[in-house]
């Protein structure tokens, strides 16, 4: 049986149950599913169209047994739209009662074009025992096995969805005195709930097969397998190999996806390899003044507090003083407030362009408390980080440009992938197979790396990779142990650079902490600049007068944790927003079912 039928079938038939009790005065409590079947028979006659197709021609009678109170209208029919990938197309509807009378009836296609529900009745409630014939025809019910040993007629005769019992189920199966002589002999009958491998008894009388009547509880249904020679029927055409749709689409994808992939992971190596200048890292122990924080984390490929390093780095540096909310002095929960102290230590055009941020045209003096909860601020925060990236282009560390093996793969992938994309389209109309998915899969694969391919990416020039080596050589030199410092500040090139003493190296730590922010190295840094502050008696951070408030030196690492915590915060706020005649089949195994009901 088809798994669309255990999805789609009880929703189906739940509508069209809950139209029929939402849409009269039966009681609420009434449930159009409460009756039985006293009997239900169908009778199948199998032929040919002219051009070889199975054709099947149905009678249905089912004889139900409905309460005396107001609750039905009839009942709900409902029969699978397509089979093994075919439409069989029921169609020419009518339903008459025990004496030939026309009987009301409505159908609906279900939103999905999977079922055809036949809604007997009107408005009117009916009562007691009430039969209906139900006549229609169905196409391409004979399906061609896939070992090619028989064609097979394997339907499920009588639904596995109803919940009313059935006193007695029995069938009759005709098969047209032309086709007579391919019936192979073989044939079996299943009964049971779904995928029972329950036997029961089926005779035959020529060409006509009959189920000896059985009772059916709720969900239990029969299916029968009858067997003819291979070939007998013309298989519709969506059923039969068709290498242009099934078999190319794996190659014209493959090689397309494969093309265009390997577009992608040329065009990424080729930037990963530009951002290695000599590819040796060298410690450093100072940065330069034109590479503040808001470009080094371009530049070094870091976006975690990008905005607290910039603020650090101007204190540190001499431009602002970090305090205190002065409204909460000496508090833990007090918010950083920023006091500008001079313009002209901000010697970047990034350093200026956060003062502006800032304090605008203020003059020393002026502060800023940095707020727990502004989007305005928050967007102009970010605002300095897009500064930063786009002056990383600006002063040459970066460029866009196309990477020509990826462009060359790209365009050599193009015209495959289009013929791919024609042949999915025809496939997903055409056949109806689990293999479209991956046709499309293989095509936004495809498309994706074509994109790739052909758009300029951004990258490290010559001079942003040597730029990324130094901040780099700066991240070592504050990952190792005190000792390795002390020796690289005391090597021929670091004592070519600067002379240096104990002040120095407390002002050289301090200003290095941004940068240590920028690696995620903020914890063990302040530690180090700890331990500094100790070994020089009397020294108080200047950039942070507010230290000595809160526990003195011996606090310096938790309060830098503390302070950075509540400017990473204001920085980023944002608001919320088989088969079965020859053995081996099971009940619900085959081709229609549907499903039934109340209404």
């Amino acid at each position: 049986m088809p798994w669309t039928r255990f999805v789609l079938t009880p929703v189906l038939l739940l509508a069209a149950s809950s139209a029929a009790i939402f849409g009269g005065s039966a009681p609420a409590s009434a449930d159009v599913d409460d009756f039985s079947y006293s009997s239900w028979s169908v009778d199948y006659r199998i032929t040919q169209d002219d051009d070889g197709r199975a054709l099947t021609h149905v009678t249905e009678t089912l004889v139900a047994q409905f309460p005396e109170v107001d609750q039905n209208r009839g009942i709900v029919r409902g029969l699978p739209m397509r089979y093994e990938k075919a439409a069989i197309d029921p169609r020419d509807f009518t339903v008459t009662d025990e004496h030939g009378a026309a009987v009301p009836f409505d159908t609906e296609v279900d939103e999905d074009g999977d079922f055809i529900a036949v809604l007997t009745g009107n408005n009117d409630y009916v009562h007691g025992s009430q039969t209906y014939i139900i006549d229609y025809t169905l196409s391409d019910t004979i399906l061609a096995r896939d070992d090619g040993t028989a064609d097979e007629f394997y339907w499920d005769l009588v639904d596995f969805e109803h919940r009313q019992q059935i006193d007695a189920f029995q069938a009759s199966i005709t098969v047209d005195p032309t086709i007579a002589s391919a019936l192979n002999g073989n044939t079996a009958c299943y009964v049971g709930v779904g995928e029972s491998t329950q036997r029961c008894d089926i005779s035959h009388s020529g060409a006509t097969f009959s189920v000896t009547p059985v009772p059916l509880a709720a969900h239990e249904g029969v299916t029968v397998a009858i067997g003819f020679a291979p070939g007998t029927f013309t298989q519709p055409p969506v059923r039969l190999p068709n290498a242009l749709l099934d078999t190319v689409p794996f190659v014209t994808g493959g090689l397309a996806a494969l093309l265009s992939l390997g577009s992608m992971f040329v065009g990424m190596r080729y930037v990963r390899k530009r951002r290695v200048d000599r590819g040796t890292i060298i410690a450093q122990y100072d940065v330069p003044r034109n590479l503040p924080p808001l470009l080094a984390a371009k530049i070094a490929g870091r976006t975690s507090s990008t905005v607290p390093a910039e603020f650090v780095h101007l204190a540190v540096n001499g431009a602002i003083r970090i305090e205190d909310d002065p409204k909460k002095p000496g508090s833990r929960s007090a918010r950083p407030t920023l006091r500008l102290v001079s313009h002209e230590a901000a010697v970047d055009a990034l350093d200026g362009a956060t003062l502006n941020k800032l304090f605008g045209s203020a003059a020393p003096g002026a502060s800023k408390a940095l707020p727990k909860k502004d989007e305005k601020f928050g967007a102009s925060m970010q605002k300095l980080t897009e500064a930063g990236s786009k002056q990383a282009h600006s002063r040459g560390y970066f460029e866009k440009r196309q990477v020509p093996l990826a462009r060359m793969l790209a365009f050599i992938s193009m015209p495959i992938a289009a013929v791919h994309i024609v042949l999915t389209i025809m496939a997903m109309v055409q056949r109806d197979s689990g293999a479209s998915v991956l046709f499309f899969i293989l095509a936004i694969a495809a498309i994706v790396g074509i994109i790739y391919g052909l758009v300029p990416h951004e990258m490290h020039t010559r001079h942003g990779a040597e730029a990324r080596e130094y901040l780099l050589g700066v991240k070592e030199f504050i990952s190792v142990a005190e000792a390795d410092r002390i020796r690289v500040l005391q090597s021929p090139t670091g004592a070519e650079r600067r002379e240096i003493d104990q002040a120095m190296v407390v002002d050289l730590y301090e200003k290095l902490l941004p940068y240590a922010m920028l690696f995620g190295l903020e914890k063990q840094w302040t530690k180090t600049l700890q331990t500094k502050y100790a070994e020089t008696p009397g020294y108080s951070p200047l950039w942070y007068p507010a230290l000595m408030m809160h526990g003195g030196i011996d606090r310096f690492a938790s309060e830098i944790s503390r302070f950075t915590d509540n400017m990473s915060s204001s920085v980023s706020y944002t608001s919320s927003s088989s088969g079965g005649s020859s053995g081996g089949g099971f009940a619900g195994g085959g081709g229609g079912g549907g499903f039934s009901g109340g209404r």
